[in-house]
C-alpha cells in the first residue's frame, strides 16, 4: 500500500472509531467512515441500511456488523447494478465465479485477525455487554474493519474476479 493508501486508510479507520465513540454502531460506524472520508459513493442516506447489524445483527450474536457494513460497501460500488441486464443462463454462476471472490477474500482476512465471524463468539466472553473492555474490543475491531473495507474497496473489478477463493460452499465435498 503507498503513502497516499496508508493515509486514507489511517483516517477510514479513525473515522470509524470516532463513530462508535458518537453512539452509533459497529455497521454505521464503518458504512459511514467510508463515505465521510470520500471512498464510497453514496448517499449519506443509505447509512440507515446498517441499522439492524449492530451486535451481530439485532443484537442476536450472529454476523458482525462491521464485517457486514465492509461488504455492503464493496457492494455498492462493485456489485451487479442490474442483474437482469446478465444473460439468465449465466446470472446465477457469474456470482460465484466472480463477483463472490472479493467478499470471500474479505472473510478469510477478517477471521485472520478475529477468529470468527461471530459477534457472539468476539463478544461473548464478556459478562456486562456494557463493559469498558468489550467496547474497546470493538473499538479496535471496528476500525481495523473500516480500514479492511478500503483495501478492498481499492481492488479493481477485473482484478477481484481472479482471486483466489478460500473455503468455498461449491467445493466443500
Amino acid at each position: 500500500m503507498n503513502e497516499v493508501d496508508q493515509d486514507m486508510s489511517k483516517l477510514v479507520g479513525d473515522y470509524a472509531i470516532e463513530n462508535y465513540k458518537n453512539g452509533l454502531n459497529c455497521a454505521e460506524s464503518v458504512y459511514e467512515a467510508l463515505i465521510r472520508a470520500g471512498v464510497l459513493n453514496a448517499d449519506k442516506e443509505t447509512v440507515a441500511m446498517c441499522i439492524g447489524f449492530g451486535g451481530g445483527i439485532g443484537l442476536s450474536g450472529a454476523t458482525c456488523g462491521a464485517l457486514s457494513a465492509a461488504v455492503m460497501a464493496n457492494g455498492a460500488v462493485y456489485g451487479r447494478k442490474d442483474p437482469y441486464e446478465v444473460d439468465a443462463s449465466v446470472r446465477g454462476s457469474e456470482i460465484a465465479d466472480k463477483y463472490y471472490r472479493r467478499y470471500n477474500n474479505m472473510v478469510r482476512e477478517f477471521v485472520e485477525r478475529n477468529g470468527s465471524t461471530s459477534c457472539e463468539e468476539m463478544t461473548g466472553t464478556y459478562e456486562d455487554w456494557e463493559c469498558k473492555e468489550r467496547r474497546i474490543s470493538c473499538l479496535k475491531l471496528i476500525g481495523a474493519t473500516a480500514q479492511l473495507a478500503y483495501k478492498y474497496l481499492q481492488i479493481p473489478q477485473e482484478e477481484a474476479f481472479k482471486l483466489p477463493y478460500d473455503k468455498n460452499m461449491r467445493n466443500l465435498k
